[in-house]
């Protein structure tokens, strides 16, 4: 008959990662709740065993522990990707604001677009494990 309750060491044993990361991950994601026992250790029920997997094939990706609880409570993660394409907007002539005339906007570099968009596509190019 297997246990049901686990120690932190066998947790982390099983899981592959050392019993601080899984204090850590307690910090950051509540969510994680071990039992603690009269002498105030941890146990995590096998049934945890699971999503705690998940938060470490999550981390391997190289998703944030925060991230791996934005996840875990929505399913899907809030934050942008960065392409670099905030330096591409032209700088204010000042010329141009003292005649206060109307110039046609500046366009930009067209190798800055095309390799934003070759990181964007590599980006979305790597598959998500869920």
């Amino acid at each position: 008959m297997e246990r049901v309750w686990l120690k932190i060491g066998e947790t982390a044993g099983r899981l592959g990662v050392k019993p601080k990361v899984l204090r850590y991950w307690e910090q950051v994601i509540p969510e994680i709740c071990a039992r603690r026992s009269k002498g105030n250790l941890r146990y995590y029920h096998v049934d945890e065993l699971e999503r705690l997997a998940r938060i470490r094939n999550w981390l391997e990706e190289g998703l944030t522990v925060a991230d791996c609880r934005e996840l875990l409570l929505t399913g899907q993660l809030a934050r942008g990707l960065d392409l670099g394409l905030d330096n591409l907007a032209p700088a204010p002539r000042a010329r141009a604001a003292r005649k206060k005339t109307r110039q046609a906007p500046r366009r930009p570099d067209v190798a800055k677009v095309a390799a934003a968009l070759r990181k964007l596509l590599g980006q979305l190019a790597q598959p998500v494990k869920l």
